[in-house]
């Protein structure tokens, strides 16, 4: 045999049992011998290809994990710093903002406080009812606003540099424009899923406590937020009545618009990282 261990020709040639009795044992050594290496060399050729398999799992999870949390953070901030930008344009419009802005604007005119922090008490104070009423914030309930505030008084500040559109076409156009931003930043949050809205939250909450639906209870919320708003010397316009009826198709479409983006590069990216 090829591999078999070559006897000398004088241990062939002798005839002595005692030199016969010590060959056999001697080749049964090396012949384990050179097995166990051969052995040896295989469990560790396997131990080395399992762990550089493992390796290359690791290597291409561990960024991809990173990716997709990252992916969610940015997509939490670009909707937040859309919404605060949309609402600021429609404060600018002058036309008549969502209910929740009504109130906001009546605690302004209460307290003399800047925007930033009247969006901060007032979105604090919510998300500490609805926690007090049993649903617990996630991270980006509490992140958004931090985020809103200041969006909204930055470019608020910049927009009345600039005169407020004149003529009801106008108004109706921006107003619009501003609503549709609204939606694609709600849409980003939603795909993110860090953390439901606060109003989202609120009615949950609510939702929970009384047994109705959530729809319904938003709807209630929103009610008290514009009636209390008003009261209190919020502004209210006509917008503030197209803004109640399109903000929900506006959510939804851009939910629709940022979930197709999301996932066409998700896929583009898989496919570039194989």
């Amino acid at each position: 045999m090829a591999n078999s261990v070559a006897i000398p020709v004088w241990l062939k040639t002798q005839g002595t049992p005692a030199v016969s009795d010590r060959v056999g044992p001697i080749l049964a050594s090396v012949e384990s011998g050179r097995r166990t290496t051969e052995l040896v060399r295989w469990v560790s050729g396997r131990a080395w290809s399992r762990a550089g398999a493992i390796a290359a799992v690791l290597s291409r999870g561990v960024p991809r994990r990173v990716l997709a949390v990252s992916t969610r953070i940015v997509l939490l901030l670009a909707g937040a710093s859309m919404i605060g930008a949309s609402v600021a344009v429609l404060l600018w419009n002058n036309f008549g903002p969502g209910p929740l802005d009504v109130f906001i604007g009546a605690i302004r005119t209460r307290t003399g406080l800047p925007l930033t922090l009247a969006v901060w008490a007032t979105v604090g104070a919510i998300t500490a009812i609805a926690w007090l009423l049993g649903r617990r914030p996630g991270f980006g309930t509490l992140v958004a606003p931090l985020v809103i505030g200041p969006v909204m008084q930055t470019v608020l500040t910049g927009l009345e540099s600039f005169d407020a559109p004149r003529g009801l076409a106008a108004h109706l156009v921006v107003h619009v424009i501003g609503i549709a931003g609204i939606g694609l930043g709600a849409g980003a949050l939603i795909v993110a899923g860090l953390g439901a809205g606060t109003g989202e939250l609120l009615a949950a909450a609510a939702s929970d406590r009384t047994g109705g639906s959530e729809a319904r209870v938003r709807m209630a919320t929103e009610l008290t937020w514009l009636a209390l708003g008003v009261l209190l010397g919020g502004p209210i316009g006509i917008g503030t009545l197209i803004v109640a009826l399109l903000i929900g198709p506006a959510v939804a479409n851009g939910h629709r618009i940022v979930d197709s983006l999301v996932t066409m590069s998700r896929r583009q990216l898989t496919l570039a990282l194989g």
